[in-house]
């Protein structure tokens, strides 16, 4: 299986001696989705930043291999811009035929359900539509690895509920990977093959769960005694994590 992002023994001590991350190593592999849950502050967006190259680390080696996209907490729409005109903007500056970008435009708005909103402005969306849109305008790229820094995190439950349904059966069928930051156990074991566990700062993995369930996921089984009991299993590894 291709290795798309290989982080072994990252450190990140930013210029006024803050040491965010240490000893970090995440691998992540082609149509494999991996969340990181772990306290606040303990570098989880630092190791996505690192992962997508805006930053470099201090220590240790880091390695991408393909193209990365970006999907963070704030939509980050131009509001002048259609929900359309909003998708296709980083193919428009990539100089692609016109015929093309239509192309992929349509088939990612179709996939995020947002084909009849083509022609709406960001101001007439709802929070999850403007986070399709965002996923759209990402998956638009074919990037090999997504990197999702708590995109679902403003958006009332039974909203971010429906997309980590939407989202699941996505990426269900893609070779992309995914490197998935959340505050949401919950989220995490319902979305992804594997949930790490980071420490408190300096932040490093100290825990990984191997989630069971099949690629088929619904709704129901959020209310299973098995999905309680591994969901359970993480929120007490984050306790002992916290109270240590």
């Amino acid at each position: 299986m291709n290795t798309v992002l290989v982080s072994e023994a990252v450190g990140l001590t930013y210029p006024d001696g803050t040491d965010a991350l240490h000893d970090t190593s995440v691998n992540v592999a082609a149509g494999e989705f991996v969340s990181i849950v772990g306290p606040s502050g303990c570098g989880k967006s630092t190791l996505l930043r690192l992962a997508s190259g805006l930053i470099q680390p201090t220590s240790g080696n880091l390695t991408r291999n393909g193209s990365v996209q970006f999907v963070f907490q704030d939509s980050t729409l131009l509001p002048w811009r259609s929900v359309r005109r909003n998708v296709a903007l980083n193919l428009e500056l990539q100089k692609i035929e016109k015929s093309e970008i239509d192309e992929r435009t349509n088939n990612a708005l179709a996939l995020v359900g947002l084909l009849d909103s083509a022609e709406k402005l960001p101001r007439q969306l709802s929070g999850g539509m403007k986070m399709r849109t965002a996923l759209a305008r990402s998956l638009v790229c074919e990037p090999d690895l997504f990197l999702f820094d708590e995109p679902f995190a403003a958006l009332d439950e039974f909203s971010r509920e429906r997309l980590n349904i939407e989202l699941r059966t996505m990426f269900g069928t893609r070779n992309s990977a995914s490197l998935f930051v959340t505050h949401s156990i919950a989220e995490a074991v319902f979305l992804s093959h594997r949930v790490l566990v980071m420490s408190p700062r300096p932040g490093t993995i100290v825990q990984e769960f191997v989630i069971p369930f099949g690629p088929d996921r619904q709704q129901d089984l959020r209310y299973s005694p098995e999905f309680a009991g591994l969901s359970g299993e993480i929120a007490q590894s984050l306790r002992e994590l916290t109270a240590s």
